[in-house]
């Protein structure tokens, strides 16, 4: 039997904190709060809930009546197993108050993102939350993360917003992209949020801790790709190794209803723990496991046909590595080392600058890629460099020796338009985009069917993410028809991570079966010698695959064959059925007429953030206002143009309801400057 609180009304004292608290607004419509007014228990009385502040809130007296009544919530979403196992654990550690965080360890592609949403939407039905606040790696994560749950195009959701897959009746509204916009969230608007950036969290702390107190336990927090937050190398320490962020989010999580923390990897690239994270007892490989409560992992998504299978070209290269003599031995004279990559990758940074390495392998996606467009025409393929200068060298190589490819670049160092290129990216017909570490984390293009592994990173949790890249199921093909294809050095780690691959590919199918069947920058010692990498040349290439391995030889015959009948096929399905056959491929075939080439796709609108779009309405109306100057006869720069500017100008914001440009907060306003500056 349920224990009841002896006190079932609330007291005089408590309404009027609930109501300061809700602003005078009803806690689930944002109306104004009549006469009559009540005062609900979040957790109902009845089922045990206290009469308490904490377990009070502020509703009209239409939504507690509402709130009373069962509703049954008509959704399209049907959740994978994995996001069903992300949302009861996080309602049981809010229902049995055993935790405030729930450790979340998901592989790319698993649908993490949606998992968090449809999360806050059923938090947000029961009472328990009114807002979201999201923090996010990269500001392209965080425009997203906005566009894809509720893009909006003239005040109409879009038709490829993820939150139309949720009963319109009560679902969780706008999820806005702010760096350090007033105010993040609106009192009126429940059942919202917003998403930042760990960097706008650390530039910006007030303003988010002051929300986070103001809310202080009404929301959800989630720390999405949370391995970029550093944490306490030893408690208590105040110099402990931990990035700012991730002070800033462990102090948020004091204030939050729960904090869902999302991660690719059990550490971060440096080794060090997560944030908020706990660990078991040491392994076997001598070190101590992530305690997680949901888990994805790239055999899931094989098993649950939502990731693709593999195919991963591995390039030999011969090393040269020249050695200086010892300085104080004149007996030890100077010495060349030849190896081969694939027995010591000693080296690889230099190794993967060397053209004679990395042109050949940038080849290889190149006819990997031209291989995929014969499927579609919409496949493309990602190269990911190991710095920005080696990645502008690939894009000239790329478009010196392939003058009709569609190439872009998306690199730090280009600022905002690195970030217009990663969104032209998905939007516009494109063959391969260049990068650096931009597209790595993320980054949601299923269209990327081809992965170039230019870099020297070989920490698995980096490789996975790069990978997951080209992993993602498309649903304009028939997912048992996709595959990636991976072009990577032929490397020992290299060959640890594709042992890892293949293992999980295989569990993955084998579930399937049995469904359908029921560098450090130290200065050396001078006198030690010095040696260095004098050149490196890419050799021999394989294929492996869970199919089937297809060694240089055979690799040469049927790449042959391939191009005499202008097939697209993965090597290791020919190589299969050669097998099953018991064909072995010994002469070159007649050349067929060319296929004909499909005509490309035509650009796709990109969903803009609501920021975006004031912006580009801004920047429009600015337009129409020079070019309204020029036709008066007054060009920038000439006598009497600020005075007439300034006059223009303040024309179009008083037909726009008096605001400035600088003022304008939301699409609406900015839409109607922008019609003002055009009837001028």
């Amino acid at each position: 039997m349920v224990d009841l609180d002896p006190q079932r009304i609330f007291s005089g004292p408590q309404r009027q904190i609930l109501y300061r608290q809700a602003e005078g607004l009803c806690r689930i419509c944002g109306s104004e709060l009549g006469i009559g007014w009540h005062a609900d228990h979040r957790i109902p009385w009845a089922d045990g809930g206290p009469t308490t502040i904490e377990n009070g809130q502020a509703l009209c007296a239409a939504c507690n009546l509402a709130k009373g009544q069962a509703m049954a919530y008509v959704d399209l979403f049907s959740p994978r197993p994995f996001q069903l196992s992300v949302a009861e654990a996080v309602k049981d550690g809010i229902q049995t108050g055993s935790r405030d965080v729930t450790v979340v360890l998901a592989s790319p592609g698993s649908g993490k993102t949606l998992a968090y949403q449809a999360l806050a939407t059923q938090l947000f039905r029961d009472g328990l939350i009114d807002f979201i606040a999201v923090f996010a790696p990269r500001i392209a994560l965080a425009q997203q993360c906005e566009t894809g749950w509720m893009h909006r195009t003239g005040g109409v959701i879009g038709a490829d917003s993820k939150c139309l897959l949720f009963d319109p009746a009560k679902r969780f509204g706008m999820i806005r992209h702010r760096t350090n916009e007033v105010p993040l969230t609106s009192p009126a608007e429940l059942g919202s949020g917003f998403v930042a950036t760990y960097s706008a969290l650390a530039i910006n702390e007030s303003l988010f801790v002051e929300w986070a107190k103001k809310h202080q336990g009404r929301f959800l927090l989630i720390a999405d790709e949370a391995q970029f937050c550093g944490a306490a190398r030893k408690p208590g320490d105040d110099d402990n190794g931990g990035t700012k962020a991730g002070a800033l989010i462990t102090k948020l999580n004091g204030y939050a209803r729960h904090t869902l923390l999302l991660t690719g990897t059990p550490y971060r690239a440096d080794n060090q723990p997560l944030i908020l994270s706990e660990y078991g007892k040491i392994n076997a490989d001598g070190r101590k496991p992530l305690i997680c409560h949901a888990e994805a992992t790239y055999e899931d998504g094989i098993a649950e046909g939502y990731l693709r299978t593999f195919e991963m070209k591995l390039v030999d290269a011969s090393v040269s590595r020249r050695t200086l003599g010892d300085p104080s031995d004149r007996m030890a004279g100077e010495q060349m080392l030849t190896y081969n990559l694939s027995d010591d990758a000693d080296g690889l940074a230099e190794v993967l600058k060397d053209p004679r390495v990395w042109q050949p392998l940038t080849n290889y996606v190149v006819d990997a890629v031209k291989d995929k467009q014969k499927f579609h025409p919409q496949y493309r393929g990602l190269i990911s460099c190991q710095g920005q200068t080696e990645a502008r060298a690939v894009v000239k190589y790329l478009n010196d020796r392939y003058p009709g490819l569609k190439v872009g670049l998306a690199v730090s160092g280009d600022g905002p338009a690195a970030a217009t290129a990663l969104q032209d990216f998905k939007s516009t017909p494109m063959d391969i985009l260049v990068t650096v570490r931009m597209a790595f984390i993320g980054y949601d293009c299923p269209e990327i069917t081809v992965v170039g592994m230019l870099t020297h990173y070989r920490d698995a949790g980096h490789l996975m993410q790069l990978a997951g890249r080209g992993l993602r199921v498309w649903d304009q093909m028939p997912p048992r028809e996709q595959s990636c294809r991976i072009i990577a050095p032929d490397d020992p780690r290299m060959k640890r991570f594709l042992a890892v691959l293949r293992n999980e590919v295989e569990e993955g199918l084998r579930r399937i079966e049995e469904r359908e069947g029921n560098g450090t920058g130290e200065v050396p010692d001078p006198q030690l010698p010095i040696s260095y990498i004098a050149g490196a040349e890419a050799t021999t290439a394989r294929v492996a695959s869970n199919d089937v391995d297809v060694e240089a030889d055979e690799l040469f015959l049927i790449e042959s064959a391939k191009s005499a009948v202008d097939s697209g096929e993965d090597v290791s399905k020919i190589k299969q059925l050669l097998d099953l056959l018991s064909v072995k491929v010994l002469e070159r075939p007649e050349v067929p007429v060319p296929r004909t080439e499909p005509e490309a796709p035509a650009r796709t609108q990109v969903p803009k953030t609501e920021k975006q779009q004031i912006e580009d309405r801004k920047s429009k109306a600015a337009a129409a206002i020079t070019k309204h100057l020029y036709k008066l006869g007054f060009p920038p720069g000439c006598d009497g143009y600020s005075e007439v500017a300034m006059k223009i100008t303040a024309t179009v914001n008083a037909a726009a309801g008096g605001l400035k440009a600088s003022e304008i907060r939301t699409v609406a306003q900015a839409e109607a400057r922008l019609r003002a500056a055009l009837k001028l």
